[in-house]
């Protein structure tokens, strides 16, 4: 265990985080998406043992910084709006600060965007399209704003 790090990150999930790069995407899935089927099988697959996937989304945007570039750099599945998923997640996003739209996607073109990403999170929830794409910006650099290297 560590400080400050949220109990529902692993090794693996913080290893993933930190080696993608800028314009890569994240994608946290439910239980049911077909992770292992999508996108090529190199794409790094880890488990992270919940259920509640706001919550780690959550946790997640306090660590992770989206793509500033890109209007959304957040995008569900169109279900995620009739299952409440897209609200939580608003919630959750606009309480870190993030007023970024997060895109409806229609469920193949959901399929077809995460055969792209960079790693998959499979997480154990049952929400009916609780899936959810993150593409990561960069960390911007505060050398020389105190006069600190």
């Amino acid at each position: 265990m560590l400080k400050t790090i949220p109990p529902s990150f692993t090794p693996d999930l913080l290893r993933m985080m930190m080696a993608m790069g800028h314009g890569e995407e994240l994608l946290i899935a439910d239980g049911n998406f077909p992770s292992m089927s999508t996108g090529a099988p190199s794409i790094p697959r880890i488990y992270v043992p919940v259920a509640d996937m706001t919550a780690l989304f959550a946790d997640i945007l306090k660590f992770f910084p989206l793509d500033e570039t890109v209007e959304s750099p957040l995008a569900v599945m169109e279900s995620a709006r009739e299952s409440g998923a897209y609200a939580q997640y608003r919630a959750a996003a606009d309480r870190a600060g993030i007023k970024a739209p997060i895109a409806m996607i229609e469920r193949f073109a959901f399929y077809e965007r995460a055969a792209g990403v960079a790693g998959i999170v499979i997480t154990s929830s049952q929400v009916k399209g609780g899936n959810i794409l993150m593409k990561k910006g960069v960390v911007r650099d505060n050398i020389g704003k105190n006069g600190n290297h």
